[in-house]
């Protein structure tokens, strides 16, 4: 730190004598700083354009320099800059109360007119030397002038006219040239050159232009004395100081010199008309003084230009039109507002038909607002056609029309259409209430029956359903509308159907709906509907007393057809229909089987029908087919076998989450085996097999009934025994009689450190296991192996953890192993 102040005082040193010098460091200061370390040298260098920065914002004086663009300012405005459009946006906003009137609500945010003009301007106003300088270009002090001789003599002159206006022009002498045009200025000095030096021609131009001081006074942004060049407009001068405030006018912005005003810029005639012809060029000492803003209107609404606009005297509202751009295309004027401040200082709204053009020719007073508003979204004498059609949309609507004037035939209908059941939705103009009814494309169009072409209304909807869907789309929100509008006197219009139909659900209650109507509006019945009796439940209030539920049973055989007969009950309200199913309706249901049997593959089954029975249709089992290995598999104990490794699994993670906390070596080895177990059975994938002893079966002792989705698998003789858990060396061998299984885990090196010599257990070959504990068939010698079983050594948990879950865990994974290794390798 002792290091650091001095240098930080030296970059002071370097802004403070650079202040009177435009900003720029001497080749002695610069060398100085180069001389820095890097990270003091760049700190000194933020102090410098601090310092520069505040010394700019401070200096009355612009120098001239590259433009730099002025970035949009979101700090906190001045006190009054922001009074106006505050004022008129407070006016703007209506009450949160929907308006019931024809037109929409105006919202429009407004802002005044112009002034973001000035957005992105520059800070100073850099002279332009591409331009071609004009004949009437007035000459002064400062200004540049190039004199290029040729012919006789050649020569070329950059000469500066003096301060007192005189240009000293070699071989010609002095000439008093400034308040001289550009024009007059090279018609002198050729005319000269033509008397006093024979032979010689002279060409006249000008280089660097002088530079002036002007001043912006007023409602600018940034008021103060500027530096600009010689060939500036009070457009230009504007640009420099940033702009006009809020509370500024821009169509009474003065030119002042010597006390008087000289001009008057109107920026309203450049912006909208793009006139620039009151834009009068900047002379030393001018003043551009911007007045504070006068009568303010505003227009929102349906117009191109919706803004603050300032008038200067009594002005129409058809001139406020022409300066919001006139009314779009959505413009609804008959129905139009001004919002107007009265002399008591509240405020009114006045109900003006703008459509006409006397109307127009009123004059607005200061802080009106005019809103026009725009003209209605709906959609008058239109009918709406949706759902499974070829040309969905809206059609015109005539006296008369009919359902068969919207679809004139058939081939407008999409395929999947649902000929028997189609709406019309109507409501009510005046209540708003909405009806349905109900019609058949298919009796509309090849029975042609007249009572199903219905006549239409204005805004009618015609609903087409897609057959092959499950649900029918929009009828949801038709239904729940009739329940909406639904009341103790009129109860809602909907019924419902369940059972064996293509479509359940509810449905709207039409005029004279009968059962029949129902069904079609269904999608008629599944092929296991029992049509000989359904049962409709119908609800009654007894005039509100109490509401009683009747069963009516009702016949269904013939309801599609056009003579339904008595049975076809008329429907009321809340009317249910329930359409039972055929008793003891059987789906198309499959076994498989294969391997070893003489005729593989899928075999469609009975009710109740056994293993036995299947095997002897599949030709019964090869003579190299090995039963005691068969493999049985269901799809629901694969569910359930699924369910519970999920459960076995969340539990496993748990018990080794309780276990990680504890700190002895023990319990870590141990968390560490669960944690390969748990891994283990995140990749085991259930197989639902279900043990049998399939040579019983084949023999009569017993069988099993087999149902849709189940699989036998007859596998040939198998020659190996396999060792898997906690020996030194899990592998198969090959099968060789009279072998124990302490035979085998000697076969495989023997048990390891960690091997459960308690827990030892088999699995046979037809997935039964044999464990120590429930077997009598584990002598000191051990128990003698068949082919195709295996040896399952687990894990001594008790010596890694306190976990007795991990047992059951570990067997749980090795059986749904083994089952899965078997079906793979068939």
């Amino acid at each position: 730190m002792k290091l650091l102040n001095p240098l930080l005082l030296l970059a002071l040193a370097f802004c403070a004598a650079t202040a009177s010098q435009a900003q720029t460091l001497s080749a002695e200061q610069q060398a100085k700083l180069n001389s820095l370390p890097a990270p003091l040298r760049a700190q000194a260098m933020d102090e410098l354009r601090k310092y520069q920065a505040q010394q700019s914002s401070s200096n009355a004086s612009q120098a001239l320099e590259t433009p730099e663009v002025v970035k949009k300012n979101d700090a906190k405005p001045k006190e009054g800059d922001e009074q106006v459009e505050e004022e008129f946006d407070a006016a703007d906003k209506l009450a949160d109360e929907e308006e019931k009137s024809e037109a929409k609500v105006v919202k429009t945010e407004l802002k005044q007119f112009g002034y973001d003009l000035f957005e992105g301007s520059p800070t100073t106003f850099a002279p332009v030397t591409e331009i071609p300088v004009p004949v009437d270009y007035v000459i002064g002090p400062g200004d540049q002038v190039r004199i290029q001789f040729f012919g006789k003599q050649s020569a070329s002159y950059d000469l500066y006219v003096s301060r007192d206006g005189v240009l000293q022009i070699p071989d010609l002498g002095p000439m008093s040239v400034a308040g001289q045009s550009f024009n007059e200025l090279k018609t002198t000095i050729i005319e000269r050159v033509k008397e006093q030096m024979i032979g010689v021609e002279a060409f006249v131009s000008l280089g660097e232009l002088r530079s002036m001081r002007i001043f912006m006074l007023g409602d600018v942004n940034r008021p103060g004395a500027y530096t600009v060049s010689s060939l500036s407009t009070m457009t230009n001068a504007l640009f420099v100081s940033g702009g006009i405030r809020p509370i500024g006018s821009l169509r009474n912005i003065q030119l002042k010199r010597a006390g008087e005003i000289v001009a008057t810029l109107d920026l309203y005639e450049l912006l909208l008309n793009g006139d620039t012809s009151s834009d009068a060029r900047l002379q030393p000492g001018d003043v551009i003084f911007v007045p504070p803003v006068g009568t303010l209107v505003g227009i929102a609404g349906e117009v191109r230009r919706p803004a603050i606009y300032e008038i200067k005297e009594d002005t129409s509202i058809q001139r406020i039109f022409d300066m919001a751009g006139g009314l779009t295309p959505k413009a609804y004027p008959s129905i139009s507002q001004i919002e107007r401040i009265t002399p008591s200082g509240l405020k009114e709204l006045i109900d003006i038909d703008l459509s006409a053009s006397g109307q127009r020719s009123g004059l607005v007073e200061n802080g009106d607002i005019i809103r026009i508003f725009s003209a209605l979204d709906r959609v008058e004498n239109f009918v709406r056609l949706q759902g499974a059609v070829e040309r969905p949309g809206d059609y015109a609507w005539s006296e008369g029309q009919r359902v068969s004037s919207i679809i004139p035939h058939v081939e407008q209908l999409l395929p999947t259409a649902d000929l028997d059941y189609a709406l019309v939705v109507s409501r009510n103009p005046v209540t708003g209430v909405t009806t349905t009814r109900s019609f058949s494309l298919e009796q509309l169009f090849l029975q042609k029956d007249s009572k199903h072409d219905l006549l239409l209304e204005p805004k009618d909807r015609i609903m087409i359903f897609d057959g092959t869907k499950e649900e029918r789309d929009g009828l949801d929100q038709v239904v729940a509308r009739l329940k909406a509008q639904s009341t103790s006197e009129n109860p809602q219009k909907v019924v419902s159907i369940t059972g064996r139909v293509r479509h359940p659900g509810e449905y709207p209650l039409d005029r004279s709906m009968n059962v029949s109507d129902l069904v079609r509006a269904a999608g008629g019945f599944t092929e296991d509907a029992y049509t000989l009796q359904a049962e409709l439940i119908r609800y009654q209030d007894n005039n509100k007393t109490n509401r009683d539920s009747l069963l009516i049973p009702v016949s269904l055989a013939g309801s599609l057809s056009d003579n339904a007969g008595q049975q076809d009950i008329a429907l009321q309200e809340f009317d249910r229909l329930n359409v039972k199913r055929v008793p003891e309706w059987t789906e198309h249901e499959t076994v498989i089987i294969s391997g070893e049997v003489n005729f593989p593959g899928s075999y469609v089954i009975e009710r109740g029908e056994t293993l036995s029975q299947v095997i002897e249709r599949a030709g019964g089992l090869t003579r190299l087919a090995h039963p005691e290995s068969a493999i049985f598999l269901r799809e629901s104990l694969r569910l359930t076998e699924a369910a519970n490794l999920a459960k076995l699994r969340e539990r496993l993670s748990s018990d080794i989450a309780a276990a990680s906390i504890q700190s002895d070596a023990i319990s870590l080895d141990g968390v560490e085996t669960a944690q390969s177990l748990l891994d283990q059975l995140e990749n085991t994938q259930a197989v639902g097999r279900l043990v049998i002893n399939l040579p019983d079966i084949l023999d009569g002792l017993e069988d099993i009934t087999v149902i849709d989705g189940d699989e036998l698998i007859i596998k040939q003789r198998p020659q190996a025994v396999t060792i898997i858990g906690s020996v030194n060396y899990p592998t198969s061998h090959l099968y060789q009689g009279g072998l124990s299984h302490i035979d085998y885990i000697n076969l495989s090196g023997g048990l390891t450190k960690k091997a459960d010599k308690k827990q030892i257990y088999i699995v046979r070959a037809n997935g039964q296991v044999i464990t120590e504990q429930k077997s009598r068939f584990f002598p000191k010698g051990g128990t003698i192996i068949e082919a195709g079983d295996t040896v399952v050594v687990p894990i001594d948990v008790d010596r890694v953890a306190p976990l007795k879950l991990w047992t059951t865990t570990s067997q749980i994974f090795y059986q749904i192993a083994l089952g899965a290794a078997a079906i793979n390798s068939f």
